[in-house]
């Protein structure tokens, strides 16, 4: 009589769990390693961008920065008039910030501008504003109120 030999094959399924464990565990590692700035960080690094663009004229680019049910409703020319005409931004520097919420920061500001008013050369003007930024989707947004106030 012959011997026979026998394989057994282990289906794929235990494993295939301890696979998908694994593969997340290092996509979790790679993303915690991408975002291993603190809330605060990340609000400062964004409204400073924010207020980048809105200096240099590029509006379409600050408005990226808002919520996206913000810009669902309003679109880019619509926020572009609500900023209007009536100064030019020459500086600004994120004061500090501050994260009361998970989902929730506060950054204060200190903004210099000029008034654009016509043959007049005005002097800068400082002052101080408080924004409120909010995270959505692993992304935060700074909250513009839809009615405009």
């Amino acid at each position: 009589m012959r011997n026979k030999t026998s394989i057994t094959i282990l289906p794929l399924r235990p494993w295939s769990g301890w696979l998908a464990l694994l593969a997340s565990l290092a996509l979790s590692a790679c993303a915690s390693v991408g975002s291993s700035k603190s809330p605060e960080e990340q609000v400062r690094q964004r409204a400073a961008e924010r207020w980048q663009a809105l200096i240099a004229g590029e509006f379409s680019r600050a408005y990226t920065y808002i919520t996206p049910g913000f810009r669902a409703i309003i679109s880019p020319d619509g926020y572009r008039n609500r900023i209007g005409n009536a100064l030019t931004w020459v500086g600004s520097e994120v004061v500090s910030v501050n994260c009361p919420e998970a989902s929730k920061c506060l950054a204060r500001l200190r903004l210099d501008y000029k008034l654009l008013l016509p043959g007049k050369n005005m002097d800068k003007i400082t002052a101080h504003v408080d924004e409120t930024w909010l995270l959505e989707d692993g992304q935060w947004w700074i909250f513009q109120d839809i009615q405009g106030r």
